[in-house]
């Protein structure tokens, strides 16, 4: 399937936006863009302007940190209901804006859990071989220019 031709140019306002409220609005037309172009149900987005739900180890470092989420309610039958992503617009530890790139890797990352759901119709979407496969080709199909594995952490590990 060839990349829906408004997807670039969200993506490279949202690579460029810092604010917010502009990567919720930028987002959100995103996931209209490819849930349109994959045939899925709306799924919303929120930019929570917080930073991320995290843990410390022993020493106080950083052990782990939530980037975003993904959730839906998985009927008995038919597709899955209030789908919805979250994604932290702020660093665990010092509460910075997150860069624009990993902001942008998050928002793709979540967004193929709702493909997995909402358009593989799998009741599960764990981070396996073939969800990374998924994810580099989503990448590849917005972003061609970029390589997903040099633009920072694979955020949902």
């Amino acid at each position: 399937m060839p990349a829906p031709a408004t997807a670039p140019p969200l993506l490279a306002a949202l690579l460029a936006s810092s604010g917010s409220r502009e990567r919720e609005l930028l987002g959100s037309a995103l996931l209209e863009v490819l849930n349109s172009a994959f045939g899925l149900q709306p799924c919303t987005l929120t930019v929570a302007d917080r930073p991320q739900v995290h843990s410390r180890d022993e020493k106080g470092r950083l052990a782990r940190a939530t980037y975003g989420y993904y959730r839906c309610r998985i009927p008995r039958s038919g597709p899955p209901q209030r789908c919805a992503i979250r994604v932290y617009h702020r660093t665990a530890m010092r509460g910075q804006v997150v860069s624009a790139s990993a902001f942008t890797n998050t928002l793709l990352h979540e967004w193929v859990h709702h493909y997995d759901f909402a358009g593989l119709s799998l009741r599960r979407s764990p981070h396996t071989a073939g969800f990374f496969s998924r994810l580099r080709q989503l990448h590849s199909l917005v972003l061609p220019e970029v390589d997903p594995e040099s633009t920072g952490p694979h955020p949902g590990r």
